[in-house]
């Protein structure tokens, strides 16, 4: 079962503009994106910084309104959602941002943040919410006594473990965690991550997981995406996408990552004007270039059932 669809999605952000005010230059943040995240599952998301991992996340928690394409919820397009449709809608999809710091009112004590959703959606009185909020964080592997507790008087895990207690509180489908672990230092990483595991296999949650670290991606997720540029250049199950690696992009990501184990590939870049003429976002950096990348570089090639990628030119199963 298919809890959030996109299909073909675009999204532009104006970066420029007159002095009346219109738009003179945009970026582009999403092209032709289409990704499915079902029951239960994990979809990984990785990329460099402005490839679009963050916008794509937004789209699907309804924050940014796609400018083409749709974005579906158990087969309903969202921007047609109405009533109690759209807020079954906004109670099943939670979120899990890069950095609790702000994410977290520093106003509200622990219980506050834990139950807003709760508050917000039906009626419960204080004691009884506090009561919701000190099992939620016994959930989260956290003492009940910090319920009274402000943000400021926890360490960094405490306050993402705080935001997984909130994102939990509503009892999701989904949850998009954009960079969770990315503030934290390497110890705690594993144990947010950990937990993230053990509250999927408890309570059937799905995870769109965005993250730069990719040990974590390839731990975590059952199929992984890549972008570059707004595109998805590769996508399939997590042993496909770093065990088969098809994309040259991909490869440069792997190969990249301190003690990945595989040899840094060296990849030339020879200035943005050579993208203009090519229809591969990735033509400038690419070593596997060829004639052919400027007319059909962005064709998609399936290379299984799960495996996909955006290249006419992928790299063969003997060199990977």
């Amino acid at each position: 079962m298919k809890l959030v669809t996109l299909e073909r999605v675009y999204k532009q952000f104006p970066v420029k503009r007159s002095f009346l005010g219109k738009v003179l230059e945009r970026i582009s943040a999403l092209s032709d994106v289409s990704l499915s995240v079902g029951k239960g599952e994990t979809v990984g998301v990785i990329g460099e910084s402005g490839c679009g991992k963050s916008t794509l996340g937004k789209i699907i928690l309804d924050i940014e309104k796609p400018d083409r394409g749709r974005v579906l919820y158990k087969g309903k397009e969202i921007s047609e959602l109405k009533g109690k449709e759209y807020k079954d809608y906004r109670m099943n999809v939670q979120a899990v941002f890069q950095n609790p710091q702000s994410s977290l009112n520093p106003r509200w004590q622990v219980w506050k943040l834990v139950t807003e959703g709760i508050s917000i959606n039906f009626r419960y009185s204080k004691a009884e919410l506090k009561e919701k909020a000190e099992e939620l964080l016994r959930v989260v592997g956290l003492p009940p006594s910090f319920s009274e507790k402000y943000p400021h008087q926890l360490s960094g895990g405490q306050k993402q473990r705080v935001a997984v207690a909130r994102a939990i509180a509503l009892k999701p489908e989904l949850i998009v965690a954009d960079e969770p672990t990315s503030a934290l230092d390497v110890s705690v990483q594993a144990q947010i991550v950990n937990l993230m595991v053990e509250l999927q296999e408890e309570l059937g949650i799905s995870y769109l997981f965005i993250s730069h670290s990719l040990p974590v991606v390839e731990s975590i997720s059952d199929r992984v995406v890549v972008m570059y540029r707004g595109f998805i250049v590769e996508e399939g199950t997590s042993r496909e996408v770093f065990s088969e690696t098809a994309h040259p992009y991909t490869e440069l990501l792997i190969s990249s990552t301190p003690l990945s184990g595989r040899k840094v590939s060296r990849f030339p870049y020879l200035g943005e004007g050579h993208a203009v003429f090519s229809r591969c976002p990735f033509y400038p950096r690419c070593t596997r270039r060829v004639p052919e990348c400027r007319s059909y570089g962005m064709q998609v090639l399936r290379l299984s059932e799960t495996h996909k990628v955006r290249c006419i030119n992928p790299i063969p199963s003997g060199q990977r």
